[in-house]
């Protein structure tokens, strides 16, 4: 082909095109990886899971087996969710219980990740019946199955995801690579917490029959100390 100012433009649109389907054929597009904590909106806690492979999310306080890696596959909208500290990989076992895998066990161990008014939830690959979520005690849904809309259990479906390295320049990559998921700030989550831990000591108090500690009054009689000077 002679190369002029017209061909140059469409040279380049092929080439472009060339080097893509390159890629696809080669399957050589890198993963994307977040290092994220799952905030359970039914139990107000972070999803963790420990050394032994047990999954849960019932401790408020900061944890380092509560940091988690999402990482999807390739073009597919699929993920996996790695534990850093225990270097598992949650999973679910035959009996569809949430479990810490050291090795990965295919589609029993990836997840969907859907958006649903705002909040995050994650449905298995292998069954998308089966969904992960936790009761307000932080203990896991029995088998994770999803039901009708109204339904109490669908709030402990809900998840926020936020980085534990939250800076600026990082939220504003991610807007403009079109992530849209429901990630808060680790102040915004630490005034969860707070909020939360509030909430239950009121309620103990009142359970106790404990009435809040009130400031003493302090009166002034400005008429008796005029009467004492005259």
């Amino acid at each position: 082909m002679l190369l002029t100012v017209y061909t140059l433009p469409q040279l380049a649109v092929s080439a472009k095109l060339l080097c893509l389907l390159m890629v696809v054929i080669c399957g050589a597009v890198p993963s994307m990886v977040r290092s994220v904590r799952l905030y359970n909106d039914c139990s107000s806690s972070d999803v963790r899971v420990d050394m032994k492979g047990r999954v849960l999310a019932d401790d408020d306080k900061s944890d380092k087996f509560q940091n988690l890696t999402i990482r999807s596959l390739d073009f597919s909208v699929k993920l996996t969710i790695y534990a850093e500290e225990s270097r598992r990989y949650l999973c679910f076992n035959k009996k569809w219980k949430l479990v810490g895998f050291k090795k990965f066990k295919g589609a029993m161990c990836e997840f969907y990740e859907d958006m649903t008014n705002g909040y995050n939830r994650y449905r298995s690959v292998a069954n998308e019946s089966h969904f992960v979520g936790f009761n307000k005690r932080g203990r896991q849904l029995r088998g994770g199955l999803a039901r009708q809309n109204g339904n109490r259990r669908e709030k402990c479906l809900n998840f926020l995801k936020f980085d534990s390295d939250f800076s600026i320049p990082n939220h504003n990559d991610k807007l403009a690579g079109g992530n849209h998921s429901a990630e808060v700030p680790p102040y915004t989550h630490k005034k969860i917490l707070e909020k939360k831990k509030n909430t239950v000591n009121s309620k103990r108090n009142k359970h106790l029959g404990k009435k809040p500690d009130k400031q003493p009054r302090i009166r002034h009689n400005h008429q008796r100390s005029s009467k004492r000077l005259s």
